[in-house]
């Protein structure tokens, strides 16, 4: 059988991290299976309580298997999968490479697919006959959103293309990247094998001018070109460039500055916080979503309140309750400004603003104090730009490598512990108690990690 008219001029997609590339055009795109076998490893993005679920679903129809036997593509670009890890802030989306195969590659009798993700308890319908492709939600699957109304919708946009064992790089069309720095890269490593590579485009290309691949930051004019949420790599890099930039810079000091130590401005922050540029930019905006019902200034203040709570807090020395107090004012003026909203409203979560806070950490760190030490600057800027990640690894499945990669000692950690704590006791009392009743578990693997 054929393609039928309607759907003959698709792709299926499938993706995965630019490190794992090589090894690829060595071996071919194989199925976890034969890479268990053949213990090839790679850089792993997918979640693996579905991947047990995947290794012991049957495949009823083609070859049959398992569905671990078999390459998965998918017909949407805009995969929910992909969102998730993420939102997780274990990818570095810049990294996220796609293979591009024309649909006619599922004539084979090598391939099946399915009318939603293999990912589910109850498995999806398999089909082997190419005539059944109109079964698909094709609605769910070419929205050209991440957005889905339910989970049902989401699982029938995730519907798969199966290969069988392996797909030679030969048969791909193209490949997909984020931007000339990573199509360079692409190139060197077909040129370091020898291999010729396929056509390397960029989201938007005429070859797949009907999909849509990359959820940038679109509604902020200056970051239009970033992705969705910085990850891992990428932030820690921020990160380190932002202290080393801070200190370059106050070598050549101000000839005023509005406040001569972090004590002389959180005096002033009690009084008004608007005295920072960026909390004034930032007093207003409307959190419209759970678990907020607040303005980001009203939850900035039940911060630093509950901040003043914190047993560590109590128990720290002069500067260290500076440190941890300047950064409970500053951890959320990355949710600004108030115009980066429609009508200043924020209608749903925005995982990115710990990353968008370090231009405006720069300015402030150069600009309004003249006295402050390497030492103060490197752990505001640390609690301020990672004060989520404690949180994130224990409710959404951030690595705990992250908070090793960044600390230098127990007491960054514990600062972070207190910073995350505020802010969860913050939006809801009994978040910020689990996160305190797992301290000493999550202290031990984080210590355990460093030393290592």
């Amino acid at each position: 059988m054929t393609i039928p008219d309607n759907h003959k001029n698709r792709y299926i997609f499938h993706f995965t991290d630019i490190h794992n590339l090589d090894s690829i055009i060595k071996n071919g795109l194989l199925c976890t299976n034969d890479k268990n076998e053949k213990g090839i490893k790679h850089k792993n993005i997918a979640n693996m309580t579905i991947q047990e679920r995947r290794a012991g679903m049957d495949v009823p129809v083609g070859p049959g298997g398992k569905v671990h036997d078999y390459v998965p593509f998918y017909f949407s670009s805009m995969n929910p999968m992909l969102l998730k890890k993420l939102n997780e802030k274990n990818v570095d989306q810049q990294f996220i490479i796609y293979f591009c195969i024309k649909i006619q590659r599922l004539e084979e009798d090598d391939a099946v697919f399915t009318d939603a993700s293999a990912n589910t308890i109850e498995a999806p319908s398999f089909y082997d006959d190419v005539k059944d492709l109109d079964k698909l939600d094709w609605q769910a699957i070419d929205k050209k959103s991440w957005g889905v109304a339910s989970d049902e919708e989401r699982h029938k946009k995730m519907a798969e293309a199966l290969i069988h064992k392996r797909v030679d790089i030969s048969e791909v069309d193209a490949i997909l990247v984020f931007n000339d720095g990573i199509k360079e890269a692409v190139k060197k490593v077909f040129e370091e094998n020898g291999v010729k590579p396929p056509t390397i485009i960029f989201d938007g290309n005429a070859q797949v001018r009907n999909y849509h691949f990359y959820y940038t930051k679109f509604f902020i004019a200056a970051q239009k070109w970033n992705s969705l949420v910085t990850g891992p790599s990428t932030l820690l890099g921020h990160y380190k460039g932002l202290t080393q930039e801070i200190l370059k810079q106050r070598k050549e000091p101000k000839k005023s500055y509005p406040y001569n130590t972090i004590k002389d401005l959180l005096d002033a922050l009690e009084n008004d916080i608007t005295v920072i540029r960026e909390l004034k930019d930032v007093e207003d905006v409307l959190q419209d979503y759970e678990p907020h019902n607040d303005t980001v200034g009203d939850h900035t203040r039940s911060v630093v309140a509950e901040m003043k709570e914190q047993d560590y807090y109590k128990n720290a020395s002069d500067e260290k309750k500076n440190i941890l107090l300047l950064s409970a004012y500053l951890h959320d003026i990355g949710k600004g400004p108030k115009n980066k909203w429609k009508d200043g409203i924020m209608k749903g979560a925005y995982p990115d603003h710990p990353a968008d806070a370090v231009p405006m950490l720069l300015r402030i760190l150069t600009e309004e104090i003249e006295t402050v030490s390497d030492e103060e600057i490197r752990q505001v800027c640390m609690l301020v730009v990672y004060h989520d990640i404690i949180g994130d690894c224990m409710e959404k499945g951030r690595e705990k490598q992250q908070v090793a990669d960044v600390i230098e000692s127990e007491e960054d950690l514990d600062m972070l512990f207190a910073i995350s704590c505020a802010d969860a006791k913050a939006v809801t009392g009994v978040w910020g108690l689990g996160i305190f009743g797992r301290k000493k578990s999550f202290k031990e693997a984080i210590m355990k990690m460093k030393q290592s």
